[in-house]
């Protein structure tokens, strides 16, 4: 059981990252554009399973600065772990529970640094901004996703969009032909096998050619205008987003996986003006 404090702190997971927290997927990514809230229902995630004795869970960033910089998960678990009775080891950045359950922050760089993970056993593993990581890194993570704690091992992931990452071309199914991610998606579970570097999606009870079970997949789509409480905290947020460039503007604000930086992507000619008579020359 979860351990009680002498003052309870009511979280309340808004519905999106409830969708994605509620996921039974083997694999599920969450987010898609910026502010939906993706880190904070990665730290969530692990905390249900902290009440059982050797569960272990590793949430990535590409870099040790994005775990420790203002605002990153570092911070974000200080700001809830301590009252589910979490102890951090500040050393390797590892939340133990009093059933010894842990929660680790990690990182990997570069694809040699997947290596400094062989030998682990982790139940559940956490990737915050997928995007940063390479296509080997995140598979080869995979072989690490591993249980001895009677928990079945399962993967979760946030991001935000990049046309020429592997995830856009994972997530084809829940977009549009535009990029933009179809609402009636959001949460649809389906199923896969992968045929060497191919992915080749399948009904659920099939098995790849090792005669191993298909595994499950979801995306939960999230923007800033699923994260209310983002946008009553802090007005100038939206307007933050709004006043990006175009590109930027369609990623992140919108959430568009197809779009790029190409000729006109960034400047449109209409939203141009001429003048047929030059500027003063300032000496």
């Amino acid at each position: 059981m979860i351990p009680q404090t002498s003052q309870t702190k009511r979280i309340e997971p808004q519905p999106k990252q409830r969708l994605f927290l509620q996921s039974r997927a083997d694999i599920a990514w969450y987010g898609g554009a910026a502010g939906g809230g993706k880190s904070f229902a990665l730290i969530l995630d692990p905390l249900r399973y902290v009440h059982i004795r050797d569960f272990t869970a590793v949430l990535f960033r590409s870099s040790f600065p994005q775990l420790v910089n203002p605002g990153g998960l570092l911070a974000e678990t200080v700001a809830i772990y301590p009252d589910l009775g979490g102890v951090l080891r500040k050393s390797n950045l590892t939340w133990r529970f009093p059933s010894g359950a842990t929660i680790k922050l990690g990182y990997v760089g570069s694809d040699q640094d997947v290596l400094k993970w062989q030998g682990s056993q982790i139940a559940m593993l956490g990737f915050d901004e997928l995007t940063h990581f390479t296509e080997y890194q995140f598979w080869y993570m995979l072989s690490r996703n591993r249980s001895a704690c009677g928990i079945k091992p399962y993967v979760r992931a946030t991001m935000n969009p990049d046309a020429d990452h592997f995830a856009a071309s994972m997530l084809a199914w829940w977009l549009d032909e535009q990029g933009y991610a179809i609402p009636e998606r959001s949460g649809a579970l389906r199923h896969f096998v992968r045929d060497g570097d191919t992915i080749r999606w399948v009904e659920p009870d099939a098995l790849d050619d090792a005669g191993l079970p298909a595994r499950s997949f979801s995306f939960v789509s999230a923007d800033v205008y699923d994260n209310p409480a983002l946008l009553a905290k802090d007005h100038g947020y939206l307007s933050n987003l709004l006043a990006l460039p175009t590109v930027e503007r369609e990623r992140l604000l919108r959430g568009n996986w197809r779009i790029r930086a190409t000729a006109g992507t960034v400047f449109h000619r209409d939203n141009l003006a001429f003048t047929a008579t030059p500027p003063p020359v300032i000496a």
